[in-house]
């Protein structure tokens, strides 16, 4: 004995000329608030990874800076009238 036909549950996908969707609109509105959420999500992940790079960036300039700075304190040449006894 064949099996009835039963009508596929919302949300799964149909053939193109299967007519009007199944999904009931508050299952689809509950979808978009979730894709939204998802998608704010992502944005606020993405902020933070470019906000600690560009925190890096400007650490590491300073790093570079004071290296720079210790290096030409440590080169200079002294004078002899500043010396300790």
């Amino acid at each position: 004995m064949p099996l009835p036909d039963r009508p596929e549950p919302p949300g799964r996908p149909r053939p193109g000329d299967a007519g009007p969707s199944l999904m009931n609109p508050a299952l689809a509105a509950r979808v978009r608030q979730l894709a939204a959420q998802a998608e704010h999500r992502r944005a606020i992940a993405e902020f933070r990874a470019r906000r600690a790079a560009d925190q890096q960036a400007r650490i590491n300039a300073l790093l570079l800076e004071a290296i720079d700075a210790l290096a030409s304190l440590l080169s200079a040449p002294r004078n002899a009238g500043n010396r300790p006894a």
